[in-house]
């Protein structure tokens, strides 16, 4: 099984962010993650444990670290609050699994489960 871990609200000027679960014991990330990226362990979740997370700025320097308590199951997916310093249990959208694209003419068409995007592709003058 595994879970996803991702962060919010982390102070200026963090860019990147990193955890250790179960402190030392893992799972445990191998580097750090921008911001905006989320962290998806291929591990068995911790359980009840530790988490020791953190993030840096640029240069890698610290900007804020947090331990605190928590609970992460298995086939989950958290967001860690770096304002409040808390855990929460989030729902992470799933990708349309039926996507197709057609192509006619000059007309571009998306299709992304019940939804259609048409596109109009607009030839270039020659300089």
């Amino acid at each position: 099984m595994s879970f996803t871990l991702g962060v919010k609200n982390a102070p200026s000027p963090a860019t990147l962010w990193m955890a250790l679960l179960a402190v030392g014991e893992g799972p445990n990330m191998t580097e750090p993650l921008p911001l905006s990226e989320r962290w998806v362990s291929s591990e068995p979740a911790p359980g009840p444990n530790w988490m020791d997370i953190a993030c840096f700025d640029p240069e890698e320097l610290l900007v804020q670290e947090s331990m605190v308590y928590v609970t992460i199951e298995d086939g989950k997916s958290y967001t860690f609050d770096f304002e409040t310093e808390t855990l929460q249990e989030v729902t992470v959208p799933e990708v349309p699994e039926m996507s197709w694209l057609a192509i006619l003419g000059g007309l571009g068409v998306l299709g992304i489960g019940g939804l259609a995007l048409a596109l109009i592709m607009i030839p270039s003058e020659k300089v």
